[in-house]
């Protein structure tokens, strides 16, 4: 027979002999008896030894008339710890019940709050351990992602499809098939990961004016706008696009990332800084399902799921906006695009997310429609050289990423005074290149550091690979890099990987691998 405990078999466990009972304490006197005295010591004896609690203290409060346990607590902070007296009441009150010649019970005890049952080590040093901590997020198309073949990913804390395992056996196969659905037919791609915050009121264009590095008053009804948050230090925040949905409402979508902390910045300047402003921020990125319609075919895609909208270039065109319906819930369609291709974002109410993406799927059929991952997206954006968070990570300006003529002579705006600075303005600052191989079959390494040929590889070097992807377009590796000022276009770097011990020579190119000036986009 198993060994037991109470009952329960615990054999699971790895015991393979009966667990001895637990040892019982044995006393002459109660636990609720009182001390005799107050016992004797050479110098302090502490009680409660968080809050520096000594048995001095309490016959100080006995003798100044503080008998009650309540204001024995007040006036010694006895028990007001993080172990809320735990450790400490029980010594404490029987000495002072000897001071009264009272019971413990006849004394009184203290109020005692939350964590008053003890807490686990185990449950302490596991709170960050796995999905443990942080709560798990699935957008309204995960089960269809699942049932599909999605090798799932965790970025930040939503489940999001790494690639399709329909494309390819790995990763590196599969992304590069997924990225040709894009550049050859259409893909769709979910998401709803994105902030979506709700901005209206008389004041809304205001608050984005101020906001934003490039300004919104003027963005017609109907368009959308990419636009960049700097941090009030004058670096880059975040980007995202608004759309103008009326006079005052704004439909504003941020980076996946930092989708709380751009909701938490906006409260923050509206309680703080602008509170005359009129204006209401509310979070919308759990109510909007959200998925992206890119590729040539793509605008015959929308045709075939959504025949009563009018999705033409004339009544769509490139940063257009229309709304309509879907199943009897709102739908918006933003033509917007990071990959380089004509692109459509759809958005639908969350319930009715995975019913929208069915309809996709299979309107899209005849075209050649197929879901593509984050792998995948972000190839598709280092193609088309736009920037994302390895770029964006806390240190970079706008001049820093090529953007700076967003700003063109605006000011006012939040970092606008110290994004000024000389420091950041200085000619041999890392700025935004492209980087290609200059031997054909080399492959570069994100986090490489970058140095002039002929230099000693140790240091920061002149800069570093921040992106990288293979182009199915171009057929080789390229990648983003922030190098030094003083580094030219045309110029030939070392790109060092340490670690990797690789040293693969590249030349300092545009950033921008696809097209520049935008034919797919806006035709």
């Amino acid at each position: 027979m198993a060994a037991s405990f109470s009952g329960r078999p615990v054999a699971y466990c790895g015991k393979t002999k009966p667990v001895p009972a637990a040892l019982q304490f044995q006393s002459a006197e109660p636990a609720t008896a009182a001390f005799r005295t107050v016992p004797p010591a050479r110098g302090k004896a502490f009680v409660d030894f968080q809050m520096d609690v000594t048995t001095g203290d309490i016959a100080l409060a006995h003798r100044e008339g503080y008998q009650s346990v309540e204001h024995l607590k007040r006036y010694t902070t006895l028990g007001m710890g993080t172990d809320q007296g735990k450790t400490s009441n029980f010594p404490a009150l029987s000495a002072m019940a000897a001071l009264r010649g009272a019971t413990i019970p006849e004394t009184g005890t203290t109020t005692f709050r939350p964590p008053y049952v003890p807490v686990a080590i185990g449950a302490l040093a596991g709170r960050a351990v796995g999905h443990h901590f942080k709560p798990t997020r699935r957008t309204p198309m995960h089960d269809w992602h699942i049932a599909n073949g999605a090798d799932i990913l965790e970025v930040g804390l939503w489940m999001r499809p790494y690639f399709y395992r329909g494309a390819g056996r790995d990763v590196n196969e599969a992304y590069v098939a997924e990225m040709r659905f894009v550049r050859e037919a259409a893909g769709l791609m979910d998401i709803s990961t994105l902030g979506k915050i709700d901005v209206q009121g008389p004041d809304a264009a205001t608050l984005l004016d101020r906001i934003y590095a490039n300004g919104f008053a003027k963005l017609p009804v109907g368009r959308a706008r990419y636009g960049v948050m700097l941090r009030d230090d004058g670096i880059v925040f975040d980007d995202g696009t608004t759309t103008r949905l009326g006079e005052h409402r704004f439909f504003m979508t941020t980076s996946t990332a930092k989708a709380a902390e751009v909701m938490s910045r906006l409260e923050f300047l509206l309680d703080t800084a602008w509170p005359d402003l009129r204006v209401a921020v509310t979070s919308v990125t759990d109510e909007w399902a959200a998925m992206s319609v890119a590729g040539p075919r793509g605008r015959e895609v929308l045709a075939a799921a959504f025949p009563a909208l009018d999705v033409s270039n004339e009544a769509l065109p490139h940063m257009g906006f229309i709304e309509g319906e879907f199943d009897g819930r709102a739908l918006r369609i933003i033509r917007l695009s990071y990959s380089g291709e004509r692109a459509y974002e759809v958005y639908v109410g969350a319930s009715a997310g995975e019913a929208a993406w069915r309809r996709l799927i299979e309107a899209g059929q005849p075209f050649g429609l197929e879901p593509y991952g984050v792998e995948a997206l972000g190839a598709l954006r280092v193609e088309k050289g736009h920037v994302a968070g390895p770029e964006i990570d806390g240190r970079t300006t706008l001049d820093d990423l090529g953007l700076g003529r967003m700003v063109g002579k605006r000011s006012g705006f939040v970092g606008d005074v110290l994004r000024r600075r000389h420091a950041l303005a200085e000619q041999n600052r890392q700025r935004l290149v492209g980087l290609t191989c200059v031997e054909a079959d080399a492959r570069l390494s994100g986090g490489a550091i970058l140095f002039r040929p002929g230099e000693v590889p140790k240091g920061h070097g002149r800069g570093r690979i921040t992106s990288v992807t293979y182009s199915p377009t171009l057929g080789a590796y390229v990648g983003l890099a922030l190098l030094a000022g003083d580094v030219a276009m045309g110029d030939k770097v070392v790109a060092v990987h340490m670690m990797k011990g690789e040293a693969v020579r590249a030349s300092v190119v545009s950033p921008v691998f696809l097209e520049p000036q935008g034919e797919r986009l806006h035709g």
